[in-house]
């Protein structure tokens, strides 16, 4: 064993176990038939132009351009490698209206499509995974199955989206029968789940064959409008998994120091297991058990742990402590490892002593080449009946006050803010407000809050977004002109002043800021995204800063992309733009007026 790495956190499963990033330098990767696709450093898209993308020299994004009414695979792409199972996880960018398609195995397809505003989504809508086709029938009535995405998730035209999905190939016998269909285990679209566990027939309209095969190179659609890749990573689950044995147990009655030295203390109960399981004790409390085993690693490379144990548990790797001994309610905990080929040694330790919590062993392994697998029996993490979630909906529209945990980035910490007022509405996008700073620092596509962490028992006062969410700022958005302060309220006077809701019940925010009251009004437009409309007593002593990134540049008249085209910011003609350091987007007013719309 060369490494161990810590890791404190809930798996997913769609973690880099075995990831295989598709190098975008070249087209080498691909066969093709076509002079469509393209390697490109930079792509646009522009909102007023149909079925059109724009792009500058370089490498990292895979580009096609398809603008004739000619159809065909010939001008689709193919990889050069075969997969069964994998995990795929890439960006899209679609112009105005195009369309394109993820065809796994070259068989089934799971749609891209601009289906930007569109609230009833179908099978033929973004994330889609579309019909069967039947030529034996006319057409109208040749085409059936079909699964429409459960929410639409699609950011706009020219935007950057994220489409994570997980597949489990068909099964087939010795004699290469077929024994078990094709499923999507999930898709997800920029974050929000849209599909879980869907078995497929046959393959979809438009395969490459209408045969089905353990394996085959996957196939992205090149005929049908212009789109753009990019950060293309596959996991290709074609190895044996890691297998355990020699199984021996010891276990310990009473109530223990999760610390105790056990060796100055009697066995109660010891022996050989054929299984995993909580259940080598006889009670469901005041116990102290240690599982022992071989794992097998059938190659070298990086491995993930995975346990789910409740109060004081630990295990160890080759007699290294991968997992520390903590307390914990209940719920999975994570290590990676590096291993060698061969024979590793595991124990597994778990001291509980409160009986409120219910008794539970969980044990899965993931590694080069192989998905996250149980070693565990089915029932030994049947523990407790899961909480009942306490969801709050948006069918007309909704105004909720709570706590709201809160990050600039993803990977950044938690901040709390204790002032936040969450707009939910029917439309299915929805906002969150900072009263203390006057800011919009969040938005979201699909439903509104969950306010589990809120409501439930005690609670903590915290609700969570309910959809694929878009962070923006923290900060104040207006200051007086010439401030360098524009995070926090120092100096700025900002006192809020509550707000008011028209005959819809939405609302208007008011407050006081370098002595001049504002208006806030922020409203949904077409169903598609944001416009916001702030007035000033005297517009001329005050800027705004409506957006700050790591990167805003612009792409079209009065239209600018932040962080990388993550959301655009479109500012009213008439309003001086200015980009500070290719960090900040600063306006000011027109007159005492300040508009612009967040589009995502």
């Amino acid at each position: 064993m060369k490494k161990i790495i810590f890791s404190f956190l809930c798996w997913a499963p769609l973690a880099a176990f075995a990831q295989t990033s598709i190098p975008l330098n070249d087209l080498s990767a691909f066969d093709l038939k076509s002079n469509n696709w393209h390697i490109v450093g930079d792509v646009k898209a522009p909102l007023g132009e149909k079925n059109t993308l724009t792009s500058q020299p370089g490498t990292g994004i895979l580009e096609c351009r398809h603008e004739s009414k000619e159809y065909g695979e010939k001008f689709d792409l193919f990889t050069k490698e075969s997969y069964g199972d994998m995990d795929l996880s890439l960006d899209f960018m679609l112009g105005v209206g195009s369309n394109s398609g993820i065809y796994l195995q070259g068989r089934y397809e799971i749609q891209l499509f601009d289906s930007w505003g569109v609230k009833n989504p179908k099978y033929y809508d973004c994330g889609g995974i579309y019909q069967r086709r039947d030529t034996s029938k006319p057409d109208g009535q040749n085409q059936y199955e079909g699964y429409a995405p459960r929410f639409n998730a699609y950011k706009a035209p020219g935007l950057w989206n994220t489409m994570e999905i997980s597949y489990q190939a068909p099964r087939f016998d010795a004699s290469g029968k077929k024994i078990s269909n094709a499923k999507v285990l999930f898709v997800k679209l920029n974050g929000l789940l849209i599909h879980e566990n869907v078995e497929l027939s046959g393959p979809t309209g438009g395969p490459v064959a209408e045969n089905e095969v353990p394996l085959a190179p996957l196939r992205i659609q090149g005929d049908h409008g212009s789109v753009a890749f990019r950060n293309i990573v596959i996991n290709n689950f074609n190895k044996k998994p890691g297998t355990v044995s020699d199984l021996a147990y010891k276990v310990y009655y009473g109530s223990h120091m999760h610390d105790t030295d056990l060796s100055k203390v009697k066995i109660d109960e010891q022996g050989k297991t054929g299984e995993i399981t909580w259940e080598v004790t006889k009670e469901p409390n005041n116990y102290v058990f240690f599982i022992n085993g071989k794992y097998h690693a059938h190659e070298d490379g990086e491995y993930t742990f995975v346990t789910q144990l409740g109060g004081h548990s630990y295990l160890k790797i080759d007699g290294k402590e991968v997992l520390p001994n903590i307390w914990m309610r209940s719920g999975d905990r994570a290590a990676k490892v590096h291993l060698t080929q061969g024979e590793h040694t595991f124990e597994i330790f778990n001291n509980k002593r409160d009986n409120w919590i219910k008794p539970a062993l969980g044990f899965w392994s993931a590694g080069p080449g192989f998905r996250l697998t149980p070693h565990h029996s089915a029932g030994s993490v049947i523990a407790a009946k899961p909480q009942d979630p306490i969801i709050v909906s948006a069918a007309t529209p909704t105004h909720l006050r709570s706590f709201m945990d809160w990050k600039k980035k993803p990977g950044d910490k938690n901040f709390r803010v204790v002032h936040a007022i969450s707009i939910g509405s029917p439309e299915g996008i929805h906002y969150t407000y900072d009263l203390d700073k006057g800011a919009i620092i969040q938005a979201w596509k699909g439903d509104f809050l969950d306010a589990t962490p809120m409501w439930d028992d005690r609670g903590d006062g915290s609700s969570k977004p309910l959809g694929s969410l878009t962070l923006f700022n923290h900060d104040l958005v207006l200051n007086a002109i010439g401030s360098t302060t524009w995070s926090d309220t120092t100096g700025s006077g900002y006192r809020p002043l509550g707000y008011d809701l028209d005959e819809n019940d939405l609302p208007t925010f008011n407050y006081k800021i370098a002595g001049q009251k504002i208006s806030d009004r922020i409203r949904i437009t077409d169903g598609k995204y944001l416009d916001r409309e702030i007035k000033i007593t005297d517009g001329q002593s005050l800027a705004g800063r409506i957006a700050s990134g790591d990167l805003i540049e612009q792409v079209d008249t009065h239209l600018y992309a932040v962080d990388g085209k993550k959301y655009f910011i479109r500012i009213e003609k008439g309003q001086d733009a200015l980009i500070l350091n290719r960090k900040e987007l600063l306006v000011k007013p027109e007159g005492n007026v300040l508009k612009y719309a967040i589009i995502f």
